[in-house]
């Protein structure tokens, strides 16, 4: 009996470490200028893009990302800025429209912060180039990215925007994968 139980918690246990190694099959995925592991079951759409190279994929769950690599690709400078109880109670005396203004009773360390961001960001080196990384703060809630100032005399954006759990794994995973040319 004893024998049975330890045959019993020994499955159990390569059941569940094998179900949790189990993903989706990746595949290299080549862009202008860069390449990088993404599931297979993603879809790469070709986009016309005007001053830069521009890709789309589609995730399984039909969630998109998108590739710009060029001059003008989207930097993450997003920045709010926090006043003051007492600024916000003079620009309403004013009759100033205050609405989506960021107030607290600490603005200048909430805005250094960044607490009224959607997003944290950090810093990664990927592939020997240090890339800007941002996730939302919330799940589905805001852009899963990376940013490369310099490729090439160009710079890389990825975004995905309000993606589910699994799929912001996965692709903060994939970043890791970049290998540009």
């Amino acid at each position: 009996m004893k024998k049975r139980q330890i045959l019993l918690k020994y499955m159990i246990i390569s059941l569940l470490f094998y179900s949790c190694n189990q993903k989706d099959n990746f595949q290299e995925f080549s862009f202008d200028g860069f390449s990088m592991s993404l599931p297979s079951s993603w879809k790469k759409i070709k986009v016309k893009g005007i001053d830069s190279k521009v890709n789309l994929i589609v995730t399984k769950n039909n969630d998109s990302i998108y590739f710009d690599l060029g001059q003008y690709s989207q930097e993450f400078n997003e920045t709010n800025k926090v006043f003051s109880k007492e600024q916000i109670q003079k620009y309403d005396s004013l009759k100033m429209n205050i609405n989506g203004l960021h107030f607290s009773d600490t603005p200048e360390i909430d805005q250094a912060q960044g607490t009224f961001l959607q997003e944290y960001y950090y810093y990664d080196t990927i592939n020997k180039k240090v890339g800007k990384i941002k996730i939302p703060k919330k799940y589905q809630q805001g852009e899963t990215g990376i940013y490369f100032s310099k490729i090439n005399k160009n710079a890389l954006s990825i975004v995905g925007k309000n993606l589910n759990k699994e799929e912001q794994e996965i692709l903060i995973e994939s970043f890791k994968t970049i290998k540009f040319e």
